[in-house]
């Protein structure tokens, strides 16, 4: 328990003390901190480590372990400390749980309300993710395209992993928060303002912007799509195919961000 207790505990439990140090020291939210909203902050830390052990149970299957046997947690990561990758996935999931429930609480206690800091905090994070298509395409731009090519020039097909966990899994759900944000906006009376919500609101109301999003969506998935089944194919054609469609998220990255 000693390696647990050191290298994973201890730095979790300093993740939730820098977020109330933090909390203490910048006025507009020392002020917040009354009994109900510190009470909400820490209530909604159940639900952010309940996903974490969700997706740590995932990582325990990959490495032939069950989802039960997230009970021997501790035990499992002093006998693969140093050996796996699997402690340092653990620690990376609990350890960005932490992280972004300090955010998320970080809204709840600007508002002053429980209630309203909650949609604040959903307002920011779904804006935040509805613009992870673009951060997809960049992912694909730097590593999956070059890598794709090589594997290709090499005689050996892209690979599947890559291409069905980010520009199509992963794609898939921040282009679905995109679309949620824009129906949002587009039907509901609350003004785009300065504040979290006001925000999301503002940018589901920019038509251009979003329609550059989901083209760049669309072609996250063209991407992949062409990636996994155009090799059968032609391995030259997969090449300048997936070149072509690169080419178009750029220049429709280069009209996001200089339009």
């Amino acid at each position: 328990m000693r390696v647990f207790v050191r290298d994973y505990l201890l730095p979790w439990a300093f993740i939730v003390v820098f977020w109330v140090a933090l909390w203490l020291i910048i006025p507009p939210l020392r002020e917040g901190l009354n009994a109900v909203n510190l009470f909400a902050v820490f209530l909604l830390l159940i639900p952010f480590l309940l996903v974490a052990l969700h997706f740590v149970g995932k990582a325990l299957e990959r490495y032939g372990y069950s989802r039960e046997d997230i009970r021997r947690l501790p035990e499992i990561i002093e006998k693969t400390h140093g050996r796996l990758y699997l402690p340092k996935e653990v620690f990376n999931i609990v350890g960005d749980a932490l992280i972004f429930w300090g955010i998320f609480s970080w809204a709840l206690l600007a508002t002053g309300d429980p209630i309203m800091g909650l949609l604040s905090g959903i307002a920011m994070f779904a804006v935040i993710f509805a613009f992870f298509v673009f951060l997809i395409s960049m992912f694909i731009w730097v590593i999956i395209f070059p890598y794709s090519l090589y594997r290709l020039f090499t005689g050996r097909e892209p690979d599947r992993g890559f291409l069905i966990e980010i520009p199509i899994k992963q794609n898939l759900i921040y282009t679905a928060i995109l679309v949620a944000v824009r129906l949002i906006a587009l039907h509901s009376n609350y003004p785009a303002g300065d504040d979290f919500i006001g925000k999301m609101i503002a940018f589901g109301r920019k038509t251009e912007l979003v329609s550059l999003l989901l083209e760049l969506s669309g072609l996250n998935f063209l991407f992949s799509i062409t990636g996994l089944y155009l090799p059968r194919k032609s391995r030259k054609l997969t090449a300048l195919a997936l070149t072509v469609i690169v080419v178009l998220q750029l220049w429709i990255a280069w009209r996001i961000v200089f339009g």
